[in-house]
């Protein structure tokens, strides 16, 4: 801050004043609304239902016997509720005559006794010697053949491709073959504003420029500008530069038209 003349001289400083007291107007002798603090030995119940505000008298409701139930009612401790003075369940006597089945019911299970008696006219049970037995039923069995091993070598698909990899590499070729036919149709439909030259076209240009090429090379040979020593002037010497060129060019032409797709400009 900028240096002032008014800093210069202290300003008084007001001192905060504090707020008054709150003091409840409900006095605090009084019990809350319906509290369930009772005063001691009134017992239980509530207290200021009204929501009185001042001092008087309390408007508890009182219940009565809420805690231990009335005096008469109290069971003395030698007392004690002994096996068969309680109360009985009343019992419904049987109907006359008893109760009858709808159905047969099954014979009783047999007693040993009876059991004994019907196994004495059996006669007795066959004794069988069981090491005999065995011993004479391994002796006569015949072994059993262990199986032969596989020979993985002689199975009829040994050495060979699986299927299921013949048929992904089937797939794999088709789309190399589409991605192929893709591009080929792309190259042969050419850039935009350009045609593909037809072969009867093609021919007969490289069949002109062959036959100037004849002409041109004539010209070139009959003139007197092969030597080095006949090149005594500048007309001579360009004139040779020139048939070189015009037979350079021409060849490059013929070389451009020998290739298989070639575009032109449309018309």
């Amino acid at each position: 801050m900028e240096e002032s003349i008014y800093a210069l001289i202290p300003q008084p400083v007001e001192m905060a004043q504090k707020a008054p007291m709150h003091r409840s107007k409900h006095p605090g002798t009084m019990p809350p609304t319906f509290s369930t603090f009772n005063n001691p030995g009134a017992g239980p119940g509530f207290k200021n239902v009204g929501g009185a505000t001042l001092a008087g008298p309390t408007d508890m409701v009182k219940r009565s016997h809420a805690t231990f139930g009335k005096e008469g009612n109290a069971r003395k401790p030698t007392d004690m509720l002994k096996k068969g003075t309680g109360i009985k369940p009343v019992q419904n006597e049987p109907a006359p005559g008893g109760f009858a089945y709808a159905i047969e019911r099954k014979p009783s299970v047999p007693t040993a006794n009876q059991c004994a008696e019907e196994r004495q006219g059996e006669p007795p049970a066959p004794t069988k010697n069981f090491i005999t037995s065995n011993a004479v039923e391994n002796i006569l069995a015949v072994p059993k053949r262990q199986p032969e091993g596989t020979d993985w070598l002689k199975k009829n698909n040994y050495g060979k491709v699986p299927p299921y990899l013949q048929k992904i590499k089937g797939e794999i070729m088709d789309e190399y073959e589409y991605i192929r036919a893709m591009q080929q149709q792309q190259s042969e439909a050419g850039p935009p504003g350009m045609r593909l030259m037809q072969d009867d076209e093609r021919l007969s240009l490289i069949n002109d420029l062959k036959q100037k090429w004849d002409d041109v090379n004539v010209l070139y040979q009959q003139t007197s500008v092969l030597s080095l020593a006949s090149l005594d002037t500048i007309g001579k010497v360009k004139r040779k530069e020139m048939y070189e060129a015009q037979l350079a060019q021409i060849e490059k032409d013929i070389e451009k038209l020998s290739k298989k797709n070639i575009y032109v400009k449309e018309e």
